[in-house]
Order: structure tokens, then C-alpha cells, then sequence
């Protein structure tokens, strides 16, 4: 069949003539061709395959494959000229085309072309090479030619014919580019196509660094990677995600994971998503629904993203960190719109009045320490925002608390009072610089309810405490001055800090977050380390309410509760409260990681209760000083102790006008030399509650009477403020 009769190529007649094989032989010797061809003989009859193609394509297909299995024959004696016509044939189209397999709904490059078209093995690729480039090249068929093939081929003749060739980087992308663009339904072919372009590319990846930068380049920014539901870029694919977030966000499929794990790192795929990938999803869906509600579908979404997503990556980060950065992710409401998270309330407790109606609640399906996190405001705390004092407003109280770095700072202080008995006397003695005429001391053993409270995170303070009562009201100046810390002597001056001031903060020894409540109006809580007070933070680490109206009282009525209202007329007094370190805060705190137990505090009273009436001998306005106790059952109080002292009106008002002489000069900065000389003398008759009477003769001095004995040094250390000691003194002598 590599001739027709009409070529005249074979001998013609009987055996009589031509085919006699005598004469046969005698032709053979006289050159005619046996049992081999001439390779110009071959190519000439491969260059006829397209001319019987025209006309006979099953004809052409058998002439194609008997040529083959010549050149075949002929590669088997390593014939020196095969080299000299490889090249030739390569470029001669008799080879017939692999058409597109049944079910493949891709588009087949053979489709192209008219189904006998023949070409050049140049222009083919071999079904090895089939699933990295039949969208783009024709595959050699090497089926029977009874199946329009040329039969199966040997690795010579591939080699002859440059059939072993391999599809080159940029061919395979582009393989892979196109199976992705024209995606129609994951078929078995589309995989297999996907599989086979991942794993050339991965090897040419790690072969070579010039190779490497070209496919990163071209992928990097491509739709190529197959998932679930179609073909996605690097940036919406990564490692490890472990809830569904299709179709915005994938994980890699588990076996493209390990097999080709350096491809898809280097194009761009990461190991997790971050909180910014999962906020650009939840703003897709809000772009998409435009003003419709979210269906359920995405609904469900958008809580997976939240809840799975962003809290799996926040859950250990700071409050205000998450609030500042995050404050704008979106968040599902109780409509079913998407709205930035620090514009939506949460509805933690149904029983607190929110008045303002145009407040938006975030959905409940939502958990509240993920929304609150991220910045909703919870109902409690937007309850608590009416309350703000009209100085240095902000959106949760008026941001109030010592406002230097505190921790550290607490802990020298404590230093220079390290006896937690000096601590009660430094209450005492603000109270008397208050003004206060009384003042109590209160160990409250009990453990408060926790419902109606702040919010969760103020729930350690419930427990025991030590309260101190006195019955003056806070100044503008005491709440500015109990804010401040002293840094030195300097800042310990009297005229600077108000009547409360560095010595307040030796409650620390015993506290993490000492609050207090004045007037039964004003509510001010400490909390350095920002921990407790519903929205402290670092830079002002407290909390201030005011105007306490019966809607906060009956709202906060577990917190309002702690400061004795039931026992204390609160009206134009102040009640301090000073929740004990317990051993879960002294793990944690900054300040101490001594706890303090009810035996310290009861401990504490007891030796202030030994000093019993030489407590009042040397205040200015002090009267009566008492130690109590809740009963921890029934909530009674207990006076466990009680002095009260009395002068009589004109002592009293001699006291009261010493008193404002010192402040007068303090307040002034008196040099030394200018403050003057003042004495008074008078008897105070004092009772206890064990019935001990005593009356004692006072005498308090002020100033120097002779100017000349004070040495110069500590002259000039007053006046330049290295000492802001003030020059007094005192004695008392029981008369009777």
C-alpha cells in the first residue's frame, strides 16, 4: 500500500517474463530496490500522504503507518543517513490528529481543524503529553488506522521524528490558564488536565530559579487554582481554613497540599487567612445585597467569617487593640444588615433601658465576646454613657483614674509605705483633711450577686472588701488630686494634690481596684491595670460616673449595692470601697502578687483598734472613728469598735482656724521664714465603746519661733521644693 499500480514502482507480467524469478534476480542486480527503500524514497512517499489524503483519508492513515514501520525497520541497522533525513520528515504532514474523546467538554484543539487533516510531527505532541497541551496542540492518534491512526509508534521513531520533545513552561501555563477560563462543571478530564499542569509545574519549579520566576510571575496574580466550585487566584486560597467560607474564601485541597505544597507557596497562597481577608468578605456581601436583607445562606456566611474566622485570630489579643483596629468589620444586626461592629449595641441584658431609638443591636446569633471585642458596645456599657460627666466627655464615662503609668509607678509607692497599718491612718488623715468630723472603717466579708453589674469582666470584684466611710462629699479638687501620683517629694505638696494624694495609694497593698462613691452621686473606680472598669484602658486607666439616676440604680444595682447604702447615709458623704487582691488576681497583677485574705483585713483593724482614742489626738476636724463588720449571713452591721472625742466649740474653732493658717501657707508657698509662728492648746474628753473616758491636754505648734537655729541647708531645700515638709508639731498629755 505504499504504492498504487498507477506509480509503476513494481515489475509486471507472468512468470513467463518479468515475474520469472530469474529475471527478478537479474533486476535486483541491475539496482531494482528489495527487501529495503532509499530514504529519499521514504520521503517522497511521505510527501504523497497528503495528495491520497485528499481523497482517501483512511487510505492515507494506512500509508502513514505502513511508512512508519519502514522507518522503523530502518532505524534498527543505525543507518549513518538517518540523522540527514530526521529533520526533513519532521517537517512533511503525514501524521493524522487525535480527535476530542466523547465526553470532553473542554474545548479540544483538534477541533480546529478538518477531522483528516494531516500534520508535521512538529506540530504534534504525543498522548504523553496530552492533559499539558490539547487545548492548545493537535495529539498524534496512534490508534489503527482502521481508527483514522497511524498504530502505535516506537521511542526511535519518536526520537527520529522529535515526538519526545516537551511542552515548554509558558505552553503549560497557558494549558492551564485556559482549562481555568473555560470551566464548565468539575469533569474527570478537567481534573486530570489540572493535576497534570500542577505537577509539570511544580517540577520545573523546583528545578530551576529562572524557570521559578516565570511561573510565579504569570500564576501570582491568575485564577488557576481549582477548588470545590470552580477557579480561584492565590489571595482567596489558603493552608488551612477550617470552616466553609466558599465561594469568597478555599482551603487548598488536601492532596494539592502535599503534593505540590512549594508551587502554591510561591505563587502567593498562605498559610491562613488574616482578620483583613475575612473583613474584605463580609464587605463583598454587603456590596452584593445592596439594600436587601442578608439571605440565610449568607447570613450563615457571614457567621462562620465572624465567629470562626476573626475570633480564632482576636481571641488572645487586648480589648482596645481589637476595638481600635477592627472597630470597622462589619457585623450582621437584628435586620439582617451588615453595619461597622463599634456602631451596634449588644443586647446582653434584656432588663437595661437603652432610651435612645435609634440605637442598632448586633444579632444575637453572634456570640457578644466576639462582637464586644470587635467593638459593639454592650448594652450595659450603652446604658452607661448617659452618665459622662460634661468634662473630658468620652462615649463610656469620663475617662477618670491615675493617669501615669501605673503599675510599676504603685509599686515604689508601696515601697515607701510598707505597713499596711500606716495605710488605714493615711485614710484617716485624708478624710480629716476632707473635713470629715467621722469616719468608719467596715470589713464586708460577703460575695456580692453578679447579675447587674457592668459586665463580666468587673464580676472579681464582687467579693470581699474593706470599706471606709466618712461623711464629707468629694471636691473637684479632691477627685483631681486623688487621680495624680507623686513623683518625689514635690509632687506630694499638700496645695498640689488636693487632700487626696500619693498616701491614698497604699490601699494597693490590699486592692487591685479601689472605687469609691460620693455623695451617693458620683461613682469613681481605679483600675491601673484596665481590667476591670467598664472601658479603662491603659492611657486612662478608670472610670468616672455622675448623676447616678434611679434607671443606673436599678440597672447596676449588684454594683451600687457593694457600697453600703442600706447601712450608710450616703447624701454628702463619700463611701470608699477596696475589693481584697484574691489569690486568681494576685496571679495576674502588676502591683502585688500577695493576696489578701479576710484574716489580713480583720488583722489590720485589730492593731488600728489598739490605738483606740490616741487616734483623734492630733486631726483637725475628726470626731469619731469606728471599726464594723458585715455579718456575712445576714448582712447586719456590727460595731466591733467606736471612739468618739468632744472639744468644746471654742476649742473647736481654734482648731479650725489653725488648720486654715497651715493651709494658707502651704497653698501660698510660704518660705519658711514667712510662715508664722502659731500655737494653740485645748482638752478633748474622749469615749470609747468598751466605756474607757479620758480627757487629754493638747498643744499643737506651727512656724519657728527662732529662724536663726534652722540650719541654712534646710532653708534652701524648702524654697527650691526638695523638702515640702511642713514645719508643725504636737503633744498630748492624759489629764485625767
Amino acid at each position: 500500500k505504499l504504492y498504487d499500480k498507477k506509480d509503476g514502482r513494481f515489475p509486471h507480467g507472468t512468470s513467463q517474463d518479468y515475474l520469472n524469478p530469474v529475471i527478478l534476480v537479474k533486476l535486483v542486480q541491475l539496482g531494482m530496490a528489495k527487501d529495503d527503500i532509499l530514504w529519499e524514497d521514504l520521503m517522497e512517499r511521505a510527501e504523497s500522504v497528503a495528495e491520497i489524503n485528499r481523497t482517501d483519508h483512511a487510505s492515507a492513515c494506512l500509508r502513514s503507518s505502513i511508512l512508519l514501520n519502514l522507518i522503523d525497520e530502518k532505524l534498527k541497522y543505525r543507518d549513518p543517513r538517518a540523522k540527514e533525513f530526521a529533520v526533513k520528515f519532521q517537517t512533511i504532514p503525514f501524521l493524522p490528529f487525535l480527535s476530542k474523546p466523547a465526553g470532553f467538554s473542554l474545548h479540544w484543539k483538534g477541533t480546529d481543524y478538518e477531522p483528516e487533516t494531516m500534520f508535521s510531527a512538529m506540530d504534534l505532541f504525543t498522548t504523553d503529553h496530552q492533559d499539558i497541551v490539547c487545548l492548545l496542540k493537535p495529539i498524534l492518534n496512534e490508534n489503527s488506522h482502521s481508527f483514522k491512526g497511524c498504530g502505535n509508534i516506537s521511542l526511535a521513531i519518536k526520537d527520529f521524528l522529535g515526538l519526545l520533545k516537551k511542552p515548554t513552561v509558558n505552553m503549560v501555563i497557558d494549558q492551564l490558564k485556559e482549562v481555568a477560563k473555560s470551566f464548565d462543571g468539575i469533569t474527570l478530564y478537567q481534573e486530570n488536565i489540572t493535576n497534570a499542569c500542577y505537577k509539570y509545574l511544580h517540577e520545573a519549579l523546583l528545578q530551576n530559579g529562572a524557570t521559578k520566576a516565570i511561573i510565579v510571575e504569570e500564576l501570582k496574580s491568575n485564577s488557576f487554582i481549582l477548588v470545590e466550585n470552580g477557579y480561584v487566584d492565590p489571595t482567596k486560597v489558603s493552608f488551612h481554613l477550617n470552616f466553609e467560607a466558599a465561594p469568597y474564601l478555599h482551603q487548598l485541597s488536601n492532596k494539592y497540599r502535599n503534593s505540590f505544597r512549594e508551587l502554591f507557596e510561591n505563587v502567593g497562597v498562605r498559610h491562613a487567612f488574616t482578620v483583613e481577608d475575612f473583613a474584605l468578605v463580609l464587605e463583598s456581601v454587603n456590596q452584593e445585597r445592596g439594600t436587601k436583607p442578608l439571605t440565610e445562606e449568607n447570613f450563615q456566611l457571614c457567621r462562620r467569617i465572624i465567629s470562626e474566622g476573626i475570633w480564632g485570630l482576636i481571641r488572645e489579643k487586648k480589648q482596645e487593640l481589637c476595638e481600635k483596629k477592627y472597630g470597622e468589620i462589619l457585623l450582621p444586626d437584628t435586620r439582617l444588615a451588615l453595619l461597622p461592629a463599634n456602631s451596634l449595641c449588644y443586647n446582653d441584658c434584656p432588663w437595661i433601658k437603652v432610651k435612645d431609638t435609634t440605637v442598632k443591636y448586633c444579632h444575637g446569633d453572634i456570640p457578644r465576646e466576639v462582637a464586644v471585642k470587635l467593638g459593639a458596645v454592650p448594652k450595659r456599657h450603652k446604658a452607661l454613657e448617659r452618665y459622662a460627666s460634661n468634662i473630658c466627655f468620652t462615649t463610656l464615662g469620663t475617662e477618670f483614674g491615675q493617669k501615669e503609668k501605673l503599675t510599676g509607678r504603685i509599686k515604689s509607692i508601696l515601697n515607701a509605705y510598707p505597713s499596711e497599718k500606716e495605710m488605714l491612718k493615711e485614710l484617716l488623715q485624708n478624710a480629716d483633711d476632707a473635713k470629715a468630723t467621722e469616719v468608719c472603717f467596715v470589713f464586708d466579708p460577703r460575695q456580692h450577686p453578679s447579675d447587674r453589674i457592668f459586665d463580666e469582666k468587673w464580676s472579681p470584684l464582687q467579693g470581699p472588701a474593706l470599706c471606709v466611710f466618712n461623711n464629707q462629699p468629694f471636691t473637684e479638687d479632691d477627685i483631681r488630686g486623688i487621680q495624680n501620683l507623686g513623683k518625689g517629694t514635690k509632687e506630694g505638696n499638700p496645695g498640689k494634690t488636693g487632700q487626696y494624694g500619693i498616701g491614698f495609694n497604699s490601699v494597693y497593698h490590699i486592692t487591685d481596684c479601689p472605687s469609691f462613691i460620693s455623695g451617693n452621686d458620683i461613682l469613681c473606680i481605679f483600675d491601673p491595670h484596665a481590667r476591670y472598669a467598664p472601658g479603662a484602658t491603659s492611657l486612662s486607666p478608670g472610670r468616672m460616673f455622675r448623676d447616678l439616676d434611679t434607671d443606673f440604680r436599678t440597672q447596676f444595682s449588684d454594683v451600687l449595692d457593694l457600697y453600703l447604702g442600706d447601712h450608710f447615709k450616703l447624701e454628702n458623704c463619700t463611701m470608699f470601697r477596696f475589693p481584697l487582691r484574691n489569690g486568681e488576681m494576685a496571679k495576674t497583677s502588676e502591683i502585688s502578687q500577695v493576696p489578701c485574705s479576710d484574716r489580713m483585713v480583720q488583722n489590720l483593724l485589730d492593731k488600728l483598734r489598739t490605738d483606740g482614742a490616741e487616734l483623734l489626738m492630733f486631726l483637725n476636724h475628726m470626731e469619731k472613728i469606728s471599726i464594723c463588720e458585715i455579718e456575712k449571713t445576714t448582712g447586719a452591721l456590727n460595731v466591733l469598735y467606736s471612739v468618739t472625742g468632744k472639744v468644746t466649740d471654742g476649742d473647736r474653732l481654734k482648731r479650725k482656724q489653725f488648720h486654715a493658717s497651715i493651709i494658707d501657707s502651704v497653698t501660698k508657698k510660704k518660705q519658711l521664714s514667712e510662715i508664722p509662728m502659731q500655737q494653740i492648746t485645748y482638752t478633748m474628753d474622749t469615749e470609747d465603746s468598751e466605756g474607757n473616758l479620758t480627757t487629754w491636754l493638747i498643744c499643737n505648734r506651727s512656724g519657728f519661733s527662732v529662724m536663726g537655729k534652722v540650719s541654712k541647708s534646710v532653708v534652701s531645700a524648702h524654697k527650691n521644693e526638695d523638702i515640702t515638709l511642713f514645719p508643725r508639731g504636737g503633744v498630748a498629755a492624759c489629764i485625767t
